[in-house]
C-alpha cells in the first residue's frame, strides 16, 4: 500500500502565517466541506458566528428565498441582515476580512477570506490543545443567540 503524498495531507490548504502588526504566529486553513454550518465573521474584530444548516431561523431564511434566486450570495445577504450585531458593534459578513486574534489587524496574507478560517499557531502543535481550544472558541465563536429579535 502506498503512502499518500504530502499534498494529500494538506487538503484544507493549511499554512502558517504571521500577523503583519504584532507578529503573532497564526494558522490559516480552508473550511472543511464536511461541516454542517456557515461561518460569518465580524467586519470589525476577530469574532465569528457559526450558523448551523439545521438551525430553525436559518432554515426559515433559506426557505423564504425565491426559488429562482437561491444563490450563495443571496443566502449570505439574507443571513447577514438577520444576524445580531457583534458585541463590538460590527456586523457579521461572509466576506469580512480575517483578523489577528491578538491585535485585530486585518490579515492581508488572506486575499479571499470567504471559506478560510484562522486559528492561533498553537492549533497545529502536537501537544493536547483541548483546554486552549475551549477557551479560544468560547471567546471568539458565537454559537448561540445569533439572531435579531
Amino acid at each position: 500500500m502506498s503512502q499518500p503524498d504530502e499534498l494529500d495531507d494538506n487538503w484544507l490548504n493549511g499554512e502558517e502565517i504571521t500577523c503583519p502588526e504584532c507578529h503573532e504566529r497564526l494558522y490559516r486553513l480552508d473550511h472543511s466541506p464536511m461541516l454542517d454550518c456557515h461561518f460569518l465573521y465580524c467586519e470589525s474584530c476577530p469574532m465569528r458566528v457559526d450558523v448551523g444548516y439545521y438551525d430553525r431561523t436559518f432554515r426559515s431564511i433559506a426557505d423564504a428565498l425565491p426559488f429562482e434566486d437561491r444563490t450563495y450570495a443571496t443566502l449570505m445577504a439574507a443571513l447577514e441582515a438577520r444576524l445580531r450585531r457583534c458585541d463590538c458593534g460590527g456586523r457579521f459578513r461572509d466576506s469580512a476580512p480575517r483578523r489577528c486574534h491578538r491585535c485585530s489587524t486585518v490579515l492581508t496574507a488572506i486575499s479571499a477570506p470567504s471559506g478560510v478560517d484562522v486559528w492561533p499557531g498553537w492549533w497545529t502543535d502536537e501537544t493536547d490543545t483541548g483546554p486552549l481550544e475551549e477557551t479560544f472558541t468560547a471567546r471568539y465563536f458565537r454559537t448561540e443567540d445569533l439572531w435579531e429579535h
